[in-house]
């Protein structure tokens, strides 16, 4: 199964793209295919609802998420919401997510924005039908070492291991409800 794994994070490096590097490797590891896009890597323009969708960019990523099972989001909680690249990301490329299959992976400074991604879900779930798993994994930054990874018999790995078991079933769930919405 081929899962994108976004990374919503504008700035190189850090947690976000460690949590990425960690997601890859858990579904590499139950034989998937991945595939870690860095939104900051990407240089994609805003949403304007018009010349954004002609942007070579914008197309060449909406044909990739196209052609993947399931994607995983790796966003950073600013101000209790995900970040704005992941809503933009959203915006540019959201045909490409209907019926998928979805994880979210959140990481925050504290604790207290643990249901900031309800409303992207909501959104994901209703907008684009997507499947989205209840059970995102929230990362807070008393769940990293020093150094700024996960340690390796962190509580959130195991959290992690789960949701790369669980997207690719959600993933088979929604290609089962797509042919029951074909003639």
């Amino acid at each position: 199964m081929k899962i994108a794994i976004l990374n919503s994070n504008l700035a190189p490096g850090g947690k976000s793209a460690h949590l990425a590097d960690v997601i890859a490797g858990e579904f590499q590891s139950l034989g998937h295919e991945t595939d870690i896009d860095h939104a900051g890597d990407l240089s994609l323009p805003a949403c304007d609802g018009y010349l954004c969708y002609k942007d070579e960019k914008t197309i060449n990523l909406t044909d990739r998420l196209s052609e993947a099972d399931a994607i995983v989001l790796v966003s950073p909680v600013y101000n209790y919401d995900l970040n704005a690249a992941a809503k933009n990301l959203i915006e540019l490329t959201g045909n490409s997510w209907k019926g998928k299959a979805i994880g979210l992976v959140c990481q925050a400074a504290g604790e207290k924005s643990y249901l900031a991604p309800l409303g992207f879900i909501n959104s994901l779930a209703v907008d684009y039908r997507c499947l989205v798993s209840p059970r995102f994994v929230y990362v807070a930054r008393s769940n990293f070492t020093e150094e700024g990874v996960l340690a390796d018999d962190s509580p959130v790995r195991k959290r992690i291991h789960f949701l790369a078991q669980e997207v690719p079933v959600l993933a088979e769930a929604a290609k089962k409800i797509e042919s029951f919405e074909k003639p």
